[in-house]
């Protein structure tokens, strides 16, 4: 298959990897370089005949609704959309789009080496055919696949982004720093990452995302982003990306 995937890092590498493992023709894009490569007339003419497109952007709805509206308008108009449905719901992603039964949502959380798995998530107009072909697909490169009911954040995002939320709130209250939190939470709860190092990992612009995408959809408390975590996107700290965030990285 010749699949596409679009958006930032470290969300398109490693679902990249997966696919191009597979055997699949795989080209990746961060989301800037690809709107680049339109101005270029690159992407018209590579994938005319794409068949898989992954959409991995979770930092803001207006950049990932730009990003949807571009891709769905330079690929087939059959190719299957796959879109990250951590900041937004499947539904709404797809109303962005033509032909919306072709966009079926999905939440990987990376590192993917450490948790190998994919949930996969219908829209209201999504097509039951499409939905069938995402779960192969995400099936034949090596992921374990769980479908789950619609909603941003789906099962995962919820979980993770709120404890990561909760952790840098503790870290703004003073009580307990961030190497102790992540300590008691690898040795005390046996996470693989401590919740701040993996809100580091997948970079603190798209912890952010995701928490604002859940709040603006289910509006309690318990999803309102962090202040701290707002205060260190708007200061540039995003995590590894930046080699500083909540640690400092080489």
């Amino acid at each position: 298959m010749k699949v596409l995937v679009a958006g930032e890092e470290p969300f398109i590498s490693e679902i990249g990897k997966y696919c191009t493992d597979a055997g699949h023709d795989t080209t990746l894009f961060l989301i800037e370089d690809f709107y680049d490569s339109i101005e270029s007339g690159y992407v018209m003419e590579q994938f005319s005949d794409v068949d898989v497109v992954i959409e991995a952007h979770n930092e803001t709805a207006a950049a990932k609704q730009e990003l949807l509206v571009s891709l769905a308008k330079h690929i087939p108009s059959d190719a299957m959309l796959l879109t990250s449905a951590m900041a937004t719901s499947t539904t709404l992603a797809a109303s962005w789009v033509a032909n919306q039964g072709r966009v079926v949502g999905f939440l990987v959380m990376p590192p993917l080496e450490n948790h190998p798995i994919v949930e996969v998530a219908a829209g209201f107009n999504t097509d039951k055919r499409y939905q069938e072909a995402a779960i192969g697909f995400w099936r034949s490169i090596g992921l374990v696949t769980m479908s789950v009911r619609d909603g941003a954040g789906l099962v995962r995002g919820r979980l993770i982004g709120g404890m990561i939320n909760e952790a840098a709130t503790l870290v703004m209250e003073g009580a307990a720093s961030a190497e102790d939190i992540d300590m008691m939470l690898k040795i005390g709860n046996n996470l693989p990452l401590g919740p701040l190092a993996w809100a580091d990992y997948i970079g603190l612009d798209s912890a952010l995302g995701i928490m604002r995408g859940i709040y603006s959809e289910w509006q309690v408390d318990r999803f309102r982003p962090s202040p701290l975590l707002k205060h260190l996107v708007a200061a540039g700290k995003l995590g590894r990306k930046s080699n500083i965030g909540f640690f400092q990285y080489d």
